[in-house]
């Protein structure tokens, strides 16, 4: 098992060197390295820090390029440049772009800005005259989850106690005791320094109150 599972083991009160419930295998760490992968994910996906760099080769007349990555799940940009001339370009949505020009898919020049849709397509506007630019993309991603103890964990020193108190939290979630789960949740939002995403006290509902009119 990896440094992450072990710690999981040890808080739970599990001897991470023999231990009963959670073998060191596959299936009998399922458990433990599911929440660890939920955890990595969510933190990834909060704090945008695992990001990666893209070279995309531009075509003549073509608005839209498919982020296509072997590894990892493309999440957001953060920035594009255009490389040929060291401008970033703006970032825009499809409403503007309409609003802008309705007919802005018979537009060509040097690109200016770009737009996200959906989750793999980027859309350059104008499309390129030519087919001798490049654009640098810059965008946050979601590692891969990892499935043996071997695999490379993608996740910062600095979060790693995070990842660990929220698996530690689903594990007391999954027995029933409710009150343990919540304190190792609180950790595990602390070490995010996320507090303000999960306020502690209740939300209350407020309700307008009007005078009825007497019967008559």
């Amino acid at each position: 098992m990896n440094t992450l599972e072990t710690h999981v083991l040890n808080t739970i009160g599990e001897d991470s060197t023999t231990p009963d419930v959670f073998v060191d295998t596959t299936a009998g760490m399922a458990q433990v390295r599911d929440s660890l992968n939920d955890a990595i994910e969510e933190i990834s996906m909060v704090q945008g820090n695992h990001k990666r760099k893209m070279t995309i080769p531009l075509e003549e007349n073509m608005n839209f390029y498919q982020i296509d990555l072997n590894r990892d799940v493309f999440a957001w940009v953060t920035d594009v440049w255009l490389m040929t001339v060291k401008r970033r370009l703006a970032q825009k949505d499809l409403y503007w772009l309409t609003s802008f020009n309705p007919r802005w898919l018979q537009n060509t020049g040097s690109p200016e800005r770009y737009c996200q849709i959906g989750k793999d397509i980027l859309c350059i506007h104008p499309a390129p005259a030519a087919d001798t630019d490049l654009l640098e993309v810059n965008m946050v991603v979601i590692p891969d989850r990892y499935t043996l103890d071997t695999d490379r964990i993608k996740l910062r020193d600095s979060f790693k106690w995070a990842a660990v108190e929220y698996a530690v939290g689903e594990y007391w979630a999954s027995r029933g005791d409710a009150k343990t789960a919540l304190k190792h949740h609180a950790k595990y939002i602390s070490h995010l320094g996320i507090q303000a995403l999960y306020p502690e006290t209740y939300e209350k509902p407020w309700y307008l109150q009007t005078e009825k009119e007497p019967a008559k």
